[in-house]
């Protein structure tokens, strides 16, 4: 069966190695150059997608891509008290794995390098224009006149996705959340921190981990109006550092003192909430990752779901003979799960929003609300992925 997966993702790449390691045939379409100008700042991969790789056998992937290990979250109200804490020194012993911070350009490009070295085939400045029914497949046009036809196409080509709005047409558009998010790493003269800091500031949310003398930080900068499309992919950098400093210039000195030191954000991205679908799949085409499930970064499960959504397709797409029998049980496998994570990194999210009432209700309440959600926490880390099959050859090295 080939499989046509567009976007080069941290979906998308992981997937089309789980294929290529099981013996499937896996062409990804990335719209991009290359699969090194992926963007983006960091992320946190959380135990359960450290697991859901060691399970693809890329265990060694957060290494390689310079990744590092945290061990929790520390909160602090805008006088800089710690009002809050979640505790992660034992995820080892409960989860198997701790928490890893890692460049997302690094990530993207290691696990595209392993897809492609097991022989999955990259089409780079692709970009998606239709998808057409075909016997026995879909045939997927591009941009550049080029098309290829496949029994199966997977949508991972995030929250914006090209191909959930080919295929679905009527289903609902993500909508803006009124944050934008940006950040970027820089050299501090700041201890090393063994848990992320996160600050609720006094006009937005602040968070940071240092680690061998560099903070990486980001912000949650309020804006009513949605930016336009592609409006943010080149700000005059000195003029938004500037917006960023006055925003935080009343926070404690540790989050002063990363402003001040950093010349930049690696970009600026609005946040949006993707409602929920109704469906990820029909017969021949299934949606992964934030194009099915885009989750708020405050969950801090985005790419954790989505190496988990390849490594669960991957073992469907392998025992079903049908790919709409792959995608139903990948979706009844998933879904549930997703949806749920959805809902709570909602809820995490709403208490970054500052006022005077709401904050000392948020100082007086967030340890609770962490208790409370202790178990949702455990359900989130504790999940484990059967591991993928592997084609006999592969497995044995010939």
């Amino acid at each position: 069966m080939r499989t046509l997966i567009v976007g080069g993702g941290i979906a998308g790449s992981a997937l089309a190695f789980a294929l290529r390691r099981a013996g499937r045939e896996a062409v990804v379409a990335e719209a991009r150059p290359s699969h090194q100008d992926t963007g983006g700042a960091f992320l946190n991969l959380a135990p359960n997608g450290v697991n859901a790789l060691r399970s693809l056998g890329l265990g060694e992937v957060p290494a390689a891509a310079g990744g590092f290990e945290v061990s929790g979250l520390d909160f602090h109200n805008a006088r800089g008290r710690r009002i809050a804490g979640l505790a992660g020194e034992h995820d080892v012993a409960r989860y198997g794995a701790r928490s890893v911070v890692l460049r997302r350009a690094r990530l993207h490009a290691e696990l595209a390098r392993r897809a492609q070295d097991a022989g999955a085939t990259f089409l780079f400045g692709a970009r998606l224009v239709g998808l057409r029914t075909r016997p026995g497949g879909v045939e997927a046009v591009f941009a550049d006149g080029r098309s290829l036809t496949a029994e199966a196409v997977i949508g991972a080509d995030g929250v914006w996705s090209t191909v959930r709005r080919l295929v679905w047409p009527q289903a609902p558009l993500p909508s803006y959340t009124g944050i934008v998010d940006c950040g970027g790493w820089t050299d501090v003269d700041l201890p090393d921190t063994a848990r992320q800091q996160m600050y609720f500031g006094r006009r937005a949310f602040f968070a940071y981990t240092v680690d061998s003398g560099v903070a990486y930080w980001f912000t949650n900068v309020p804006r009513s109006d949605e930016p336009g499309r592609g409006e943010l992919d080149d700000i005059d950098q000195d003029r938004w550092m500037e917006g960023i400093r006055r925003l935080h210039e009343r926070d404690p000195a540790e989050v002063r003192a990363i402003l001040r030191a950093a010349r930049h954000s690696v970009g600026a991205w609005p946040v949006y909430d993707m409602p929920t679908l109704t469906t990820w799949h029909d017969e021949r085409v299934c949606l992964i990752g934030d194009a099915a499930h885009a989750v708020s970064p405050s969950s801090g499960q985005g790419a954790s779901l989505a190496v988990e959504d390849a490594a669960v397709l991957a073992r469907r797409l392998h025992d079903e003979p049908h790919p709409g029998a792959a995608f139903s049980g990948f979706t009844e496998e998933r879904k549930a799960r997703a949806d749920k994570i959805v809902r709570f990194g909602r809820r995490i999210g709403d208490r970054k929003v500052a006022s005077a009432t709401g904050s000392l209700f948020r100082d007086l309440t967030l340890g609770m609300f962490l208790r409370m959600g202790a178990g949702a926490t455990a359900d989130q880390y504790g999940h484990r992925i059967p591991a993928p099959p592997v084609e006999r050859s592969r497995e044995d090295g010939s």
